[in-house]
């Protein structure tokens, strides 16, 4: 017969330092306030959404906030044009 150890009280991670795998945040991060490049990006992509050409590309790199911004602005400029019909 195997010998038993007796049970040991189980140690919470905050205890040893670690964070709290289970911690819910009821609140969402607070958002950054837009850089003055993606103010401007975001602006030339409303005055592209608004213009009849679908072929303007996004000049800023892919994945930057730049490139987010010019795309928000680009559809806010479409929805603009075409209230405007």
């Amino acid at each position: 017969m195997c010998p038993q150890t007796p049970p040991r009280a189980s140690v919470f991670a905050p205890a040893l330092g670690l964070p709290n795998p289970i911690q819910y945040f009821p609140e969402p991060s607070p958002r950054l306030p837009a850089s003055e490049s993606e103010k401007e990006a975001y602006e030339q992509g409303v005055k592209a959404g608004k213009c009849e050409a679908e072929d303007r590309k996004n000049p800023y790199p892919d994945d930057s906030e730049q490139a987010k911004a010019y795309e928000h602005g680009y559809l806010d400029g479409q929805k603009i044009r075409f209230v405007d019909m």
